[in-house]
């Protein structure tokens, strides 16, 4: 009788451990596949929203003798104005070709209004020539750099992959 109460008890944890251990297949392939669901779409949306110029607030102060750059990503037609006031200054832009639009030297007050002609990455350069802080205000489109590419791709294959060991979880 010990016998057969042994054998019954073992049976019972085995069938016990395996519903627990297919309960929990199952459970694993759900969470993966809502996980693989949400990098790609994250990753997606992500790519699309980087694409999509923002406009950006310029405000900042350059003490004596330092240089300040800004280098905004721009699509054709998107607009920046920049105003600077203080202290003696120069000041250019360059387009994405490094053709110069602006060249300003030895001012203490200029004000911009830039409209990109061409897409790609402007460079707008001030240096503080003078014995005073310099104020730079203003604000200009851009959007996302190319490198952030890089982590929106990384996020659609992480949730390729993800769901894949996902659909290797529910029928293996």
């Amino acid at each position: 009788m010990n016998d057969t109460s042994t054998t019954a008890r073992s049976i019972l944890l085995i069938n016990g451990v395996y519903i627990i251990f297919d309960m929990s297949r199952k459970r694993t392939f759900y969470i993966l596949m809502i996980s693989g669901i949400a990098f790609i779409l994250i990753g997606g949306i992500s790519m699309i929203d980087s694409n999509i110029p923002r406009k950006v607030s310029l405000g900042s102060t350059l003490d004596m003798n330092r240089t300040d750059v800004i280098t905004p990503i721009m699509n054709k037609g998107s607009m920046g104005k920049i105003m600077i006031d203080g202290s003696k200054f120069n000041f250019n832009i360059e387009d994405p070709d490094k053709s110069v639009i602006v060249s300003i030297t030895n001012q203490s007050h200029y004000e911009y209004d830039l409209v990109a002609n061409k897409e790609g990455q402007y460079k707008m350069e001030t240096k503080n020539i003078g014995d005073e802080e310099l104020k730079i205000n203003g604000e200009v489109e851009t959007k996302a750099s190319p490198l952030a590419l890089g982590g929106q791709m990384m996020l659609l294959i992480t949730g390729i992959i993800v769901l894949g060991i996902g659909m290797k979880a529910k029928f293996a």
